[in-house]
């Protein structure tokens, strides 16, 4: 199956489970943003004046909340059903439907700053977007985007009989994998090492600034004296994987 392809059934797989992306994902309580908020923060300050596109915006929460803080957002996703939601929940903020895994048009330097929360691992290809985030972003621009951490996301718990009680394996790291992950409903995942990731940036004139590997948090919110053993051994693994690069000025 082809790239082109794989990506048209992707985005149509995101259209049949729209409904369950947007009950379950998103808003200021959900672990992954409270894992890329401090980034956000770190590498932003501020947005209010700023232009950000924000890609894979899904039902478009990130982009709203990035608009209440002042920032001129423009959320762009493949699913037809999530932008409707987006649409209809963020009527301020400008959505449009684009396929980032074959081709994202923008006007050059247009951005400050470009995030990519939680996107990346589910495109089939990396350079159609990293190419217009390269091309999009102004001079001395950000480019933020978060990934299940591909080290350490796709394991099997298991009890180890000795101190700490669970323990995760590692396999097929350094293989380029595509799983079908049931979240949601079902979805297609890809799996690549860290290396390509960083490697598409390169090719595309982005330089890292940070790599973050923020703590594994649970859904609740509670205090850490009230979480479970379970979840304080979790948050020593991080599951996430949050990137900061620059279009250089010069």
């Amino acid at each position: 199956m082809s790239s082109d392809d794989r990506s048209r059934t992707d985005r149509d797989r995101w259209d049949a489970v729209a409904g369950s992306y947007v009950a379950l994902v998103g808003g200021e309580a959900d672990s992954f943003f409270r894992r890329l908020a401090p980034v956000l923060d770190e590498e932003l300050g501020d947005p209010a004046g700023m232009d950000v596109w924000d890609l894979g915006c899904g039902h478009g929460w990130l982009a709203g909340i990035l608009a209440d803080a002042g920032a001129r957002v423009t959320g762009v996703d493949g699913s037809v059903e999530l932008i409707d939601a987006a649409r209809r929940t963020y009527p301020d903020v400008e959505f449009d439907v684009r396929d980032l895994a074959t081709e994202v048009p923008v006007e050059p330097d247009a951005y400050d700053a470009v995030v990519c929360h939680m996107v990346l691992m589910d495109l089939p290809a990396l350079d159609p977007v990293v190419a217009a985030v390269a091309r999009g972003l102004r001079p001395g621009g950000r480019f933020i985007f978060t990934v299940l951490h591909p080290a350490f996301f796709h394991q099997e718990p298991s009890p180890s009989g000795s101190p700490p009680p669970w323990s995760r394996s590692v396999a097929g790291y350094l293989e380029p994998a595509e799983w079908w992950i049931e979240t949601f409903g079902g979805h297609r995942h890809y799996h690549r090492p860290l290396e390509q990731y960083v490697d598409a940036l390169f090719r595309h004139g982005l330089l890292v600034r940070r790599l973050v590997e923020p703590s594994t948090l649970p859904n609740h919110e509670r205090p850490e004296e009230q979480w479970s053993d379970y979840e304080r051994w979790f948050a020593t693994i991080p599951t996430m994987l949050a990137v900061s690069a620059v279009k250089p000025a010069t």
